[in-house]
């Protein structure tokens, strides 16, 4: 009689990166850049920074266009859970008392961009939960449009408002063009475009 055939090996699901915590996320792959929309630019977004459950991430919108692109204000931003629907979260202009970050909550100025030049802006909230009687929110990405009633584009981010219901974002700025001065030595670049005061 033939020996019983070995159990089958126990199945072990991967780790789902999605769920690991900020600081241990794999490092992303770069990615070529999106196919420019009729409006004219595109919006992508950096990983968000962390500290003590405070997050902080920047937008980037470049003008993948021909013409000159004029923006003034704040990106308008919704944000969704898994099935593409908005959640119930209050984006509010500046801070909004969230954390203390430098320029962050400086007045809107008029940004004109010429053909592959970008603008930035911040987007900041903590992940804490003061309710244990309330969900946690848990978003799967962010609606943008650059203004109010502009096309509106898609970007992909864990953003884990525990039950704090609140977003904070700045004005579109331009990036500190680079010095001309000659360094004798060359600083790390930062990752993250805000520093905070906790």
């Amino acid at each position: 009689m033939a020996a019983p055939a070995p159990p089958p090996a126990p199945h072990v699901d991967p780790l789902d990166p999605s769920q690991r915590p900020y600081g241990d996320r794999p490092t992303a792959t770069p990615s070529a850049p999106p196919t420019c929309p009729e409006s004219g630019v595109y919006v992508q977004a950096e990983e968000p920074s962390a500290a003590m459950g405070l997050r902080a991430m920047t937008l980037k919108l470049t003008n993948c266009g021909k013409r000159t692109y004029t923006l003034k204000g704040y990106p308008t931003i919704r944000v969704l859970d898994e099935d593409g629907k908005p959640l119930d979260v209050r984006v509010s202009h500046g801070s909004a008392g969230i954390a203390t970050l430098d320029n962050f909550d400086a007045p809107p100025r008029q940004v004109t961009l010429r053909p592959n030049e970008t603008a930035l802006a911040g987007v900041v909230w903590r992940n804490t939960v003061t309710d244990p009687t309330v969900p946690a929110v848990n978003g799967k990405a962010l609606d943008v449009a650059p203004a109010e009633g502009s096309p509106r584009q898609t970007v992909a981010e864990l953003i884990d408002l525990g039950n704090t219901g609140k977003l904070g974002v700045s004005p579109w700025y331009t990036p500190e063009k680079p010095s001309t001065k000659t360094h004798t030595s060359t600083p790390a670049p930062r990752r993250s475009a805000w520093t905070t005061t906790q």
